[in-house]
């Protein structure tokens, strides 16, 4: 398997992208230095292209999302961005912009999860989620994350391939594929690791407890990623499917579905489904967190 399949795998996000190659050109001269960099001012470019040219590259990514006319925060950050050095010697980055602000690029940004805005995001080159910054940016900040990437993105991205010539190897092994699917979901790539997610909960070989367990993960990613109707449908069938005979299956289906409907702001309907999910088996994780998400319903605990 190759080890860029992260890259190329496909699936929804929300949010706005201006791709820049390269925010460094013209900081340094000389035979040592890189190919001047080059903004794509498009106003939808391809994060996935992106993300697997910096692979070809060897490069990790920085991603800056934010909202133009947002905040006043944003426009800094975006500045800030678009003028720090993001290169030294021997060391070099592919920046991208997402601005949301372009409803067609919002899906681009779902596998992100983002809930505010700046938010400064450190993928390796494989596109593994490294470093993840929601708080005020300064250059200080974005210098100590591509000294961080430099660090940590080559040997994560050396188990990640690991990890991916295992399951690839072993397609039927459920051991092999939740390895890879721990691994990403370690790293809030949720996005990626719903295949391997959806291979181990469809598999009549594996054992039950594997299937509940991988069934609502795989709901529960698709949530991340801004799904929420194929994460109910997912919970839906784990209860369907298992659920007749697994206290678990019942419980952590309705654990999926209750945060679905406290999401939307259903939460007469999401008090009803944690409930069911306790109820189903008590002494399960998936009554404790359903337990925890009532705790902190309006009016609860006071």
């Amino acid at each position: 398997m190759k080890t860029c399949s992260l890259i190329h795998r496909k699936g929804p996000v929300p949010a706005v992208v201006l791709a820049i190659v390269a925010l460094l050109a013209g900081c340094r001269s000389g035979p040592d230095s890189s190919p001047p960099s080059v903004i794509n001012n498009a106003p939808t470019p391809d994060l996935d292209a992106e993300i697997a040219r910096a692979s070809i590259l060897r490069q990790p990514i920085l991603i800056l999302v934010t909202e133009s006319g947002q905040s006043h925060a944003d426009d800094r950050a975006r500045t800030l961005f678009e003028n720090v050095a993001v290169k030294s010697k021997g060391e070099s980055i592919v920046p991208v912009l997402l601005d949301l602000s372009v409803s067609r690029n919002r899906a681009m940004a779902a596998r992100f999860h983002i809930t505010n805005t700046p938010l400064l995001l450190g993928l390796s080159p494989m596109g593994l989620i490294v470093t993840r910054d929601q708080k005020p940016l300064t250059k200080e900040l974005v210098r100590n994350r591509i000294n961080d990437l430099a660090q940590r993105a080559q040997e994560l991205d050396a188990k990640l391939a690991l990890l991916e010539d295992a399951a690839a190897r072993n397609g039927n092994d459920p051991t092999a594929q939740l390895q890879l699917a721990d691994f990403l979901l370690s790293h809030q790539n949720a996005r990626e690791a719903i295949p391997h997610l959806a291979a181990v909960a469809g598999s009549e070989a594996a054992d039950p407890a594997r299937r509940v367990r991988a069934w609502v993960e795989l709901a529960r990613a698709h949530l991340w990623i801004a799904e929420p109707e194929k994460a109910r449908h997912e919970a839906e069938d784990l209860i369907a499917a298992l659920g007749p005979k697994i206290a678990e299956a019942r419980a952590g289906g309705n654990l999926v579905l209750g945060m679905q409907d406290a999401n939307a702001k259903r939460m007469a309907v999401a008090r009803q489904e944690l409930d069911a999910a306790i109820a189903a088996a008590p002494e399960s994780e998936y009554a404790r967190q359903a337990a925890e998400a009532l705790a902190k319903f309006p009016g609860e605990g006071k």
